[in-house]
């Protein structure tokens, strides 16, 4: 069963959504308090080992907290750029102005009532998409470390192999899992470039604060 996790101020939000979803997923509610900060929210949400993220996105109307989802969003992309997850919002205009990727914005209470069979299955596909991706980049990354002990590969194949390391190397799940003491020293420079290009791109986004 794919696990799905939920962000929400109001209890009785979360606990409509546990009564709602937990027929087909496994659901994770993150309780929010005065105590509840971004960053240590963020890092409970990465380490709780869910398939997809749902986070609704005005998450301080009660006044518990100082901040919404698209603080979380993006202390989680700046760990994991590629992390499933989508918003949900009775507010999307709001919402849209504060989020880089429109994609991620959903009516609430379009999801939650009319559409919630579809809004399922939307989560059913994102998530295993996600894994999808992760396990064919990690089968294939294999079989070029293979060829690379064997008898080494060619340029091209090199690219492939760094490009690859580089997406595992921006997911939770496979962090780690592939040793830079694999790699030639030209691959290390490709890969730490790569990376370091991620992160312009990350640090150029405009502040929502």
């Amino acid at each position: 069963m794919l696990r799905v996790g939920y962000i929400d101020e109001d209890e009785g939000q979360r606990n409509s959504f546990h009564h709602l979803f937990k027929d087909e997923f496994e659901v994770i509610l993150f309780e929010i308090t005065e105590e509840t900060n971004a960053e240590n929210l963020v890092d409970e949400v990465l380490k709780s080992a869910i398939d997809v993220l749902v986070l609704d996105f005005r998450l301080d109307e009660n006044g518990l907290v100082d901040f919404n989802a698209d603080k979380l969003v993006e202390g989680i992309q700046a760990i994991n750029l590629f992390y499933p997850l989508v918003v949900l919002t009775s507010h999307e205009v709001d919402a849209l102005d504060h989020l880089e990727n429109a994609h991620l914005v959903n009516g609430k209470d379009d999801m939650l009532d009319s559409k919630i069979d579809i809004f399922k299955q939307k989560l059913r596909s994102i998530a295993l998409d996600n894994k999808r991706k992760i396990e064919s980049a990690e089968a294939e990354l294999k079989k070029l470390e293979e060829k690379r002990i064997n008898g080494g590969f060619d340029s091209k194949e090199e690219d492939r192999y760094v490009e690859l390391s580089s997406f595992l190397d921006q997911t939770i799940s496979a962090k780690g899992r592939v040793s830079r003491s694999f790699y030639s020293e030209h691959t290390n420079k490709k890969l730490d470039d790569l990376i370091g290009l991620a992160e312009q791109m990350l640090n150029k986004m405009p502040d929502q604060e």
